[in-house]
């Protein structure tokens, strides 16, 4: 199953609100103009499920997510799976465990959200990722075929 790319979120510095873009560059390193690029390899881009933030009647971006996909549940997806983002190509590395910044969006939004906050992704080809890009499951074969 296929997801779409509903919006993108950088953050300029820590602290910082989260800012919303029409599009964004994902480097080697994360999204550009993020805080968090090249702080981590594991930790570098976080996605989560649309549906999610609709049950919990949450607003894209409030809780410091970089990408809101509709119509594929992230929390499904497994370490070292691959993925097609908009044109960047990222591998899936952890789950996001939700921490204390929740409770102080919303009482009880910490574990609300846990085992749903969300997968964190490594880039591994760059690219440019939209609003309404497709985000596509890749095999490794697919991949090889391409290079």
């Amino acid at each position: 199953m296929n997801g779409t790319v509903r919006a993108l979120f950088v953050k300029l510095e820590k602290g910082a609100k989260s800012v919303a873009r029409h599009s964004v560059q994902a480097g080697l390193q994360g999204f550009d103009g993020d805080h968090h690029t090249g702080n981590s390899r594991r930790r570098q881009i976080l996605l989560i499920s649309g549906s999610v933030l609709d049950e919990l009647h949450l607003q894209p971006g409030n809780v410091y997510e970089n990408v809101v996909v509709d119509g594929l549940d992230v929390m499904s997806l497994h370490e070292g799976q691959q993925l097609r983002l908009g044109s960047a190509l990222v591998a899936v590395t952890t789950p996001c465990e939700p921490c204390i910044q929740m409770e102080r969006l919303r009482i009880g939004l910490q574990e609300a959200l846990r085992d749903r906050r969300g997968m964190f992704v490594t880039v591994l080809e760059p690219g440019i990722v939209r609003v309404g890009d497709s985000v596509c499951k890749e095999s490794a074969v697919e991949n090889l075929l391409k290079r």
